[in-house]
Order: structure tokens, then sequence, then C-alpha cells
């Protein structure tokens, strides 16, 4: 009976070590002074700056949303020319 009860402390302390790693992937550093900041903090508490998260992938759905508007205004513009012509 002593060495379960050994057993089951040995794997408590396990799984708070666990506990404790998983507690350190939520840490980021702060984009201005490096400083570890929890990473749902909006302001970093050591230099005060913002932190703004960030998406890599937002500036390739920019570029995508640009180069479609500039196709159909492209063809827009086409279209358009196309009926003038047709109507002379």
């Amino acid at each position: 009976m002593i060495d379960d009860y050994e057993y089951e402390a040995d794997n408590e302390d396990e799984e708070w070590i666990e506990d404790e790693d998983a507690e350190d992937e939520c840490v980021l550093a702060c984009p201005a002074c490096h400083a570890a900041v929890h990473e749902d903090t909006q302001k970093c508490p050591n230099c005060g700056d913002w932190i703004v998260p960030v998406y890599p992938h937002s500036g390739t759905k920019r570029i995508f949303v640009v180069g479609i508007t500039l196709l159909l205004v492209a063809a827009l513009v086409f279209i358009g020319a196309q009926i003038l012509l047709a109507l002379r």
C-alpha cells in the first residue's frame, strides 16, 4: 500500500511539470523590448507598447483582393470601349 502511494505521488509531480511546460508555451516576446509576455496580453507591462497580433497571410489576401479588383476594372473598361465602338 505504501508503494501505491509513492507511485501516485510521482505521477502527480509529473502532471505538475507537464502543466508548467504548457504554461510556458503561452509566453511570447514583446516585439519592442523582447520581454516575456503572455500571448493574450494587449499591452506590454514592461515597455507599455501595444502588442499587435501578426497574421502572416493578411498581406496575401490583400494582394489577391487588389488584383481581382484591378482585373474587374480592366474588364469593365474593355467592355465599355467595345460598346462605344459598336455604337459608332
